[in-house]
Protein backbone atom coordinates (compact mmCIF):
# COMPACT_ATOMS: atom_id res chain seq x y z
CA UNK A 1 0.00 0.00 0.00
CA UNK A 2 1.25 3.26 -0.58
CA UNK A 3 1.17 6.20 1.84
CA UNK A 4 -1.40 7.67 0.11
CA UNK A 5 -4.04 5.28 0.99
CA UNK A 6 -2.76 3.71 3.75
CA UNK A 7 -2.63 7.03 6.34
CA UNK A 8 -7.03 7.41 6.00
CA UNK A 9 -6.90 3.31 6.26
CA UNK A 10 -4.70 3.82 9.57
CA UNK A 11 -6.10 7.16 10.72
CA UNK A 12 -9.58 4.69 10.73
CA UNK A 13 -8.80 2.33 12.61
CA UNK A 14 -6.82 4.69 15.10
CA UNK A 15 -10.70 6.16 15.35
CA UNK A 16 -11.86 3.24 15.67
CA UNK A 17 -9.68 1.69 18.35
CA UNK A 18 -9.77 4.96 20.51
CA UNK A 19 -13.60 4.68 20.43
CA UNK A 20 -13.39 1.38 22.05
CA UNK A 21 -11.00 2.23 24.33
CA UNK A 22 -12.60 4.97 25.48
CA UNK A 23 -15.38 2.87 26.09
CA UNK A 24 -13.88 0.65 28.28
CA UNK A 25 -11.96 3.01 30.15
CA UNK A 26 -15.80 4.70 30.82
CA UNK A 27 -17.10 0.95 31.79
CA UNK A 28 -14.11 0.78 34.23
CA UNK A 29 -14.97 4.00 35.94
CA UNK A 30 -18.49 3.59 35.88
CA UNK A 31 -17.73 0.41 37.95
CA UNK A 32 -15.26 2.03 40.45
CA UNK A 33 -17.73 4.89 41.04
CA UNK A 34 -20.93 2.70 41.59
CA UNK A 35 -23.12 4.77 38.75
CA UNK A 36 -26.46 4.66 37.65
CA UNK A 37 -26.34 1.62 35.08
CA UNK A 38 -30.21 2.52 34.32
CA UNK A 39 -28.67 6.09 32.89
CA UNK A 40 -29.55 5.94 29.00
CA UNK A 41 -25.40 7.17 28.43
CA UNK A 42 -24.21 3.66 30.97
CA UNK A 43 -26.54 1.73 28.59
CA UNK A 44 -25.03 2.47 25.47
CA UNK A 45 -21.71 2.03 27.27
CA UNK A 46 -22.54 -1.49 28.36
CA UNK A 47 -24.01 -2.27 25.25
CA UNK A 48 -20.85 -1.51 23.17
CA UNK A 49 -18.48 -3.53 25.83
CA UNK A 50 -20.94 -6.22 26.59
CA UNK A 51 -19.77 -8.39 23.81
CA UNK A 52 -16.44 -7.26 24.43
CA UNK A 53 -16.11 -8.53 28.16
CA UNK A 54 -18.40 -10.93 28.15
CA UNK A 55 -16.33 -13.86 26.75
CA UNK A 56 -13.59 -13.28 28.64
CA UNK A 57 -15.49 -12.96 31.83
CA UNK A 58 -15.33 -16.51 32.82
CA UNK A 59 -13.37 -16.05 35.57
CA UNK A 60 -14.03 -13.85 37.93
CA UNK A 61 -11.40 -11.16 38.34
CA UNK A 62 -12.62 -8.60 40.57
CA UNK A 63 -10.34 -6.90 43.07
CA UNK A 64 -13.27 -4.72 45.24
CA UNK A 65 -14.83 -3.04 42.83
CA UNK A 66 -11.80 -2.78 39.87
CA UNK A 67 -12.45 -5.34 37.33
CA UNK A 68 -9.20 -6.69 35.95
CA UNK A 69 -10.38 -7.90 32.68
CA UNK A 70 -11.51 -4.26 31.67
CA UNK A 71 -8.03 -2.67 32.81
CA UNK A 72 -5.79 -5.55 30.86
CA UNK A 73 -8.52 -5.37 27.85
CA UNK A 74 -8.33 -1.66 28.04
CA UNK A 75 -4.42 -1.92 27.96
CA UNK A 76 -3.91 -4.37 25.08
CA UNK A 77 -6.35 -2.07 23.10
CA UNK A 78 -3.94 0.84 24.33
CA UNK A 79 -1.18 -1.05 22.55
CA UNK A 80 -2.67 -1.75 19.44
CA UNK A 81 -3.77 1.93 19.29
CA UNK A 82 0.26 3.10 19.56
CA UNK A 83 1.14 0.24 17.72
CA UNK A 84 -0.67 1.12 14.26
CA UNK A 85 0.65 4.07 13.07
CA UNK A 86 3.40 1.75 13.18
CA UNK A 87 2.29 -0.84 11.53
CA UNK A 88 2.82 0.51 7.48
CA UNK A 89 6.40 1.62 8.29
CA UNK A 90 8.01 -1.60 9.54
CA UNK A 91 9.13 -0.18 12.85
CA UNK A 92 9.47 -2.82 15.67
CA UNK A 93 8.73 -2.42 19.14
CA UNK A 94 9.88 -5.12 22.04
CA UNK A 95 6.65 -6.69 23.53
CA UNK A 96 7.67 -5.42 27.04
CA UNK A 97 8.20 -1.67 25.91
CA UNK A 98 4.72 -1.85 24.52
CA UNK A 99 2.80 -3.47 27.42
CA UNK A 100 4.47 -0.77 29.67
CA UNK A 101 3.42 2.24 27.57
CA UNK A 102 0.37 1.42 26.80
CA UNK A 103 -0.83 1.02 30.77
CA UNK A 104 0.77 4.13 30.71
CA UNK A 105 -0.86 5.82 28.35
CA UNK A 106 -4.18 3.86 29.63
CA UNK A 107 -3.15 5.62 33.15
CA UNK A 108 -2.73 8.94 31.58
CA UNK A 109 -5.86 8.65 29.48
CA UNK A 110 -8.11 7.50 32.49
CA UNK A 111 -6.79 11.04 34.08
CA UNK A 112 -7.55 12.92 31.00
CA UNK A 113 -10.94 11.88 31.05
CA UNK A 114 -12.11 12.20 34.60
CA UNK A 115 -10.08 15.91 34.51
CA UNK A 116 -12.98 16.71 31.12
CA UNK A 117 -15.28 14.86 33.60
CA UNK A 118 -14.58 17.47 36.50
CA UNK A 119 -14.59 20.87 33.95
CA UNK A 120 -18.08 19.53 31.47
CA UNK A 121 -19.28 19.11 34.80
CA UNK A 122 -18.19 22.39 36.38
CA UNK A 123 -19.66 24.21 33.34
CA UNK A 124 -22.98 22.12 33.16
CA UNK A 125 -23.12 23.19 37.05
CA UNK A 126 -23.49 27.05 35.87
CA UNK A 127 -26.69 26.25 33.84
CA UNK A 128 -29.59 24.58 35.53
CA UNK A 129 -31.65 23.98 32.44
CA UNK A 130 -28.93 21.20 31.58
CA UNK A 131 -28.59 19.57 34.52
CA UNK A 132 -31.17 17.33 34.33
CA UNK A 133 -29.87 15.93 31.33
CA UNK A 134 -28.13 12.27 31.52
CA UNK A 135 -25.01 12.92 30.60
CA UNK A 136 -24.50 15.76 33.39
CA UNK A 137 -26.16 13.14 35.63
CA UNK A 138 -23.72 10.70 34.78
CA UNK A 139 -20.65 13.69 35.04
CA UNK A 140 -21.82 13.97 38.81
CA UNK A 141 -21.94 10.35 39.95
CA UNK A 142 -18.44 9.71 37.97
CA UNK A 143 -17.10 13.00 40.06
CA UNK A 144 -18.82 12.65 43.16
CA UNK A 145 -17.17 10.20 45.29
CA UNK A 146 -13.90 12.38 44.03
CA UNK A 147 -15.40 15.44 45.45
CA UNK A 148 -16.07 13.64 48.39
CA UNK A 149 -13.17 13.71 50.33
CA UNK A 150 -12.10 17.12 49.16
CA UNK A 151 -15.55 18.11 50.68
CA UNK A 152 -14.79 16.53 54.22
CA UNK A 153 -11.87 18.62 54.46
CA UNK A 154 -12.41 21.89 52.82
CA UNK A 155 -16.37 23.08 52.97
CA UNK A 156 -18.05 24.96 50.58
CA UNK A 157 -17.64 28.56 51.33
CA UNK A 158 -20.25 31.20 51.26
CA UNK A 159 -21.72 28.44 48.55
CA UNK A 160 -18.67 28.24 46.50
CA UNK A 161 -17.44 24.88 46.08
CA UNK A 162 -13.74 24.29 46.08
CA UNK A 163 -13.44 20.90 45.22
CA UNK A 164 -13.61 20.56 41.54
CA UNK A 165 -10.57 23.42 41.36
CA UNK A 166 -8.52 21.17 43.86
CA UNK A 167 -9.60 17.51 42.02
CA UNK A 168 -8.43 19.44 38.86
CA UNK A 169 -5.36 20.29 40.66
CA UNK A 170 -4.67 17.11 42.34
CA UNK A 171 -5.49 14.91 38.88
CA UNK A 172 -2.65 17.06 37.24
CA UNK A 173 -0.17 16.40 39.74
CA UNK A 174 -0.68 12.88 40.17
CA UNK A 175 -0.22 12.67 36.31
CA UNK A 176 3.05 14.10 36.80
CA UNK A 177 4.09 11.92 39.08
CA UNK A 178 2.81 8.53 38.05
CA UNK A 179 2.80 8.79 34.26
CA UNK A 180 6.37 9.90 33.54
CA UNK A 181 7.82 6.81 35.69
CA UNK A 182 6.30 4.48 33.95
CA UNK A 183 7.18 6.43 30.62
CA UNK A 184 10.35 6.21 31.53
CA UNK A 185 10.26 2.45 32.34
CA UNK A 186 9.14 1.69 29.17
CA UNK A 187 11.85 3.68 27.43
CA UNK A 188 14.64 1.82 29.12
CA UNK A 189 13.31 -1.98 28.49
Amino acid sequence: MTNYTSQPIIFVLVTIVSFIQFALILRLLFEIMRVNFYNPVCQVIIKITDPILRPLRLIPSYIGRVDLVIIILATAVTAFKIYLPYLSTGFEFSMNTLIVASFGKFLDEIFTIIWWCVIIGAIGSWFMAYNSHPIFTLIDEICEPLYRPIRNIIPATSGIDFSPIILLVAIKVLQMIIIPPIFHLANQL
